[in-house]
Parts: structure tokens; C-alpha cells; sequence
């Protein structure tokens, strides 16, 4: 890897030197002249422990040329904890990772602040998309197929966003005049050909997180078994935390915050304790049937059992088409688990979102697509087995290929059958040639690196489970943001079925309901709004 710094841009960068990606990422400082987040941590951990005003503190520090990142070290380790960390904040960009990576970025940590690159922006004339090291299969023939589906899907979507975009013009009869209806028809068009587009193609995050969160995150990447998370971690560590690499004028913001980073696997190593104990005796039988839309698959019930809510993420890691029987716990079961989370995890070591629950639990299918929209609300506990590295993906793959992806709204539009049908045909082809490929890649790869890859070969349009959670005020704020005009027809619809279902329940949410104006998939002026 290799750092460089731009002192007229205040930007540090790493650059991976591995033949297999091009990830980048970027450290936009503050301050180049000092270490401006750990100078805002120390004033704070001093603040607390004095009775002086913060401008008295300030002076004392600037004017005496106190070393605060040195200071820090030995308040660190006087407060036995991290919330010092907390108080400095880093802006970090991470470029040309997997977009199923983003996802799982703003996923695993609930206190992220970023933004992610749209599909609607970027270039695919020159795909940049995630490949299989050398080192990891030596087998061309493999590596050449995994790149064929990619470069299939990437043609399918060339050759449909056309046909999708002429025939949604012509149905909804948008003005070429109008650059605003030409506008909307364009993000449109992007947003109904997003669906072929593999999620293994490259995006760029730009994240805010503290020198705590920033340290957490680079354990859990390091603890887990994704090669291409392994890789962002060691990158993220080099250019924030210790390291031998160094650049002519760049000064490590909060490095002395950073620099006891261990890998952390303890999610891993109870999610598998947990899950070899359930395999004895859950039965691995799936649902036959599968659900023919988002809509038709919510299911929502109130304040879950805790061991309830454990179980079920577990079992849903196992069998994440659902159980035909589920699995019945007693309490030598709760005590077992409660035995693995308490062995593997503490304060510094959380178990994180197998564990999340809540008031309001909201469950169904939905396409990866949809979940990458609706996972950035943290303030929604969120539990979505394929980002997690423990999924079963012989079982979440054990369906036929027409159930394996949902579409866009827009092709139930009965003028557009012809062009739906081109979707489901090529999608189909693309899953008949994922299963095949991935038949023969696990007679060569290890299980975790082709559950990794064979991940990053679904397209948006796949569908997969999810379950939330949330107070009242997390979903109607949700709800309330994500049903009005301008957003992705996708989400629109479903959160607006989430509140349908949710008024079906308890008769709370149907003053939401009237206020709240029902999408239409075929209305010219919901179509041309982008407020």
C-alpha cells in the first residue's frame, strides 16, 4: 500500500497496491498543522474533570503548546473506558469497495454519518467491480466465470435502461421540452435498471465517525472472514492509526485513540457456537413457497420475547427462506445462549445486531436494493441476515430462479408487460448462472470466500429477508420521509405498506394513515416529482 499526502487539499490518502482491487481511501483532516480531533477529546475529558470554563481550558492548552495526543494516552487509560474517543471525530472516504460493503458499513455501526455514491451517477462504460484474488483461487477458469456473469448483468442493464427509458416515456408521455419531466425520466429509468446491476460493482462512502466508533470498526472488518472487509481494515488502520507507512507532512489526527485496534471476531465466534448448537436440532426444512412481492410479505407483531427475537435472527442465519416448523427454545436453550454471549462478549466486545430488537417488529422480503435505502435509518434496529457473514447461502439461494428477485413498481404497469418480461427472463438466466457457478467454485474455494463472492454476484433485484424494529417515533418518522413523492418507488411503496399493516394492528397509526397519500405507480405527476 502506498500514502501520499496533499498538504494544499488537507487530504491523506492509501492506496491498495493489490492487483485484485482498487480501493483507496481518503482522510480529509481538520487541521494539517495539529491533531484537531484529539485537541477537541482532550479539551473534553478535561472539561469534565474540572470546574473551569472550556475558554480557561482552551487557553491553558494553546498557550503552554500542551501535546494532547501524548496527554491523551494518559487519561485514555485513566477512565477504564472509550468514551474520550468519542469526542474526536474523523472524516474518512472509502473508495471502490463492493456496494453489498456500503451496505453492510452503515449496517454494523449505529452511529455512522455518511453518504454513499448513487448508481444513478456513475459510469459503467468502464466497470470497476470487485474480482477474485490469485491467491485465493489459482483456478482461471473459475475467476473468468465469475467476471462473465458480471459483464452479463452489466449488459443487460446497457441494453434494458434503453428500452425501459423509451418505454416509460412514451407511457407516461413526458414532455422533451421539459427539462424537469426529462429529468425525472431519466433518474427513473436508472432506478427500474438498477435491478439487474450486480451489487459486487463499485462504490465510493464517505463516513464521519469518532476515534471509538473508527477503532470498533476496524476490529469487527479485521474479525471477520470477507477478504475485501480484511482489506479495508488494514488500509483504514495504516492511514488513521500506528503504522510504518508515512507521508511528508501528514499529521495522524488521533492515532494514540486508534492504536490498540485488535481484530474481533467475537461476533463470529458466537454466531457459529450458537448456530452448531441450533443445527442439532432445528429442523432445516424451508417455506415451498415464497412471496410474490415486498407488499405481500410484511408481517408485523408487538414487543417480541427477547430470546424470541435471538432465536429468530439465528434461525433466520440458518433458514433465511423461513422454517417450515420453527424452532421451539426452552430454558436449557436459554441458558446456553446466554452462556456463549456472555463468554464472548462485554462492554468492549457487543454482540451488535443479531441482538437488536425493539417495540415494533416489522418483518419480510425485500430486494437488496430497497434494504440499501432503507438500512441508512439507524434510528431502526435492523436485522438482515446476508450481511452477515454466517448466512447460509445454500439456503438462501435453495429456491427457483423466478423467486429468487423481485422488480421494479413501475413494470405492474400493464402497458409495460413485454418489458417486465424481458427483466424476468434475463434475471433468471443470471441466477441459473450464479447457482452453476457457484457449484463449481465450492469444489475450489473455501466455504466463507465463496459465500463472499458469490454475494457479490447477486443483483439489486434480489430478494432476501429482513426484520426491524422500532419505537413509534423511529417508523412514523420513517414512514413519514420515505412514502412522499421524489424517493425510489420501491421503498415508497413498501414503508407505505408497513403503515397499512401497521394500522391493522392498533388503530394508533390510522391518523397516519389518512394524512399519508398512497403511491401510484402509474401517476404522471408522482413520476415527474423529485422534491
Amino acid at each position: 500500500m502506498k500514502l501520499i499526502f496533499r498538504q494544499d487539499l488537507n487530504i491523506a490518502t492509501i492506496k491498495s497496491e493489490s492487483s485484485w482491487n482498487r480501493m483507496v481511501v481518503h482522510s480529509l483532516l481538520q487541521n494539517c498543522n495539529a491533531k484537531q480531533p484529539a485537541i477537541n477529546a482532550y479539551l473534553g475529558a478535561r472539561y469534565s474533570r474540572s470546574s473551569d470554563s472550556i475558554l480557561d481550558i482552551a487557553s491553558e492548552v494553546i498557550n503552554t503548546g500542551t501535546d494532547a495526543s501524548e496527554r491523551l494516552e494518559k487519561i485514555f487509560a485513566g477512565y477504564g473506558h472509550k468514551s474520550v474517543g468519542d469526542m474526536a471525530e474523523l472524516f474518512v472516504c472509502i473508495e471502490n469497495i463492493p456496494i453489498i460493503t456500503g451496505m453492510k458499513f452503515f449496517y454494523i455501526n449505529p452511529v455512522i454519518a455518511g453518504q454513499e455514491r448513487s448508481t444513478r451517477y456513475q459510469d459503467f462504460s468502464d466497470p470497476n467491480f470487485i474480482k477474485i484474488p490469485n491467491e485465493v483461487c489459482s483456478k482461471q477458469e473459475i475467476r473468468k466465470e465469475y467476471e462473465k456473469i458480471i459483464f452479463k448483468q452489466l449488459s443487460d442493464y446497457k441494453k434494458l435502461l434503453k428500452s425501459t427509458k423509451e418505454q416509460l416515456s412514451k407511457h407516461f408521455k413526458i414532455n422533451e421540452e421539459s427539462s424537469q419531466e426529462c429529468a425525472s425520466l431519466k433518474a427513473r429509468s436508472f432506478d427500474v435498471a438498477r435491478y439487474l446491476l450486480p451489487v459486487g460493482l463499485s462504490t465510493s462512502d464517505a463516513l464521519v465517525l469518532s476515534a471509538r466508533a473508527w477503532s470498533d470498526f476496524i476490529g469487527y472488518l479485521f474479525g471477520g472472514d470477507s477478504i475485501v472487509d480484511n482489506e479495508v481494515a488494514d488500509l483504514v488502520l495504516n492511514l488513521l492509526g500506528e503504522s510504518d507507512l508515512d507521508a511528508r507532512g501528514y499529521i495522524r489526527e488521533a492515532d494514540n485513540l486508534i492504536r490498540h485496534t485488535e481484530s474481533n471476531s467475537s461476533r463470529r465466534n458466537s454466531t457459529r457456537e450458537i448456530l452448531d448448537y441450533l443445527k442439532n436440532n432445528l429442523d432445516r426444512k424451508q417455506i415451498p413457497t415464497f412471496p410474490d412481492s415486498e407488499s405481500s410479505s410484511i408481517k408485523v407483531s408487538y414487543s417480541p420475547d427477547l430470546t424470541e427475537c435471538l432465536l429468530t435472527h439465528y434461525e433466520a442465519l440458518l433458514n433465511p427462506l423461513g422454517s417450515i416448523k420453527e424452532y421451539s427454545f426452552d430454558q436449557e436453550d436459554q441458558e446456553f445462549i446466554g452462556e456463549v454471549l456472555s463468554e464472548h462478549h462485554n462492554q468492549h466486545r457487543t454482540v451488535g445486531n443479531v441482538a437488536q430488537s425493539g417495540a415494533v417488529k416489522i418483518e419480510g422480503f425485500a430486494t437488496l436494493g430497497t434494504l440499501k435505502d432503507l438500512n441508512r435509518h439507524r434510528s431502526l434496529e435492523r436485522f438482515i441476515p446476508i450481511l452477515h457473514d454466517e448466512i447460509d447461502m445454500d439456503q438462501e439461494l435453495a429456491r427457483r430462479e423466478e423467486d429468487c428477485f423481485f422488480l421494479c413498481n413501475y413494470l405492474d404497469i400493464p402497458q409495460l408487460k413485454i418489458l417486465k418480461e424481458e427483466y424476468q427472463e434475463v434475471l433468471e438466466e443470471t441466477y441459473s448462472m450464479i447457482k452453476s457457478w457457484r457449484e463449481k467454485a465450492k469444489k475450489v474455494l473455501s466455504e466463507e470466500v465463496c459465500n463472499e463472492y458469490t454475494k457479490y454476484l447477486l443483483p439489486h433485484a434480489h430478494a432476501t429477508k429482513y426484520i426491524m424494529y422500532g419505537s413509534y417515533d423511529d417508523l412514523q418518522y420513517v414512514i413519514n420521509l420515505r412514502s412522499r413523492n421524489g424517493g425510489h418507488i420501491a421503498y415508497r411503496v413498501l414503508v407505505y405498506e408497513w403503515l397499512k399493516n401497521l394500522n391493522m394492528k392498533d388503530p394508533i397509526w390510522n391518523s397516519l394513515l389518512k394524512r399519508i397519500q398512497s403511491p401510484k405507480i402509474d401517476s404522471k405527476i408522482e413520476f415527474v416529482d423529485r422534491s
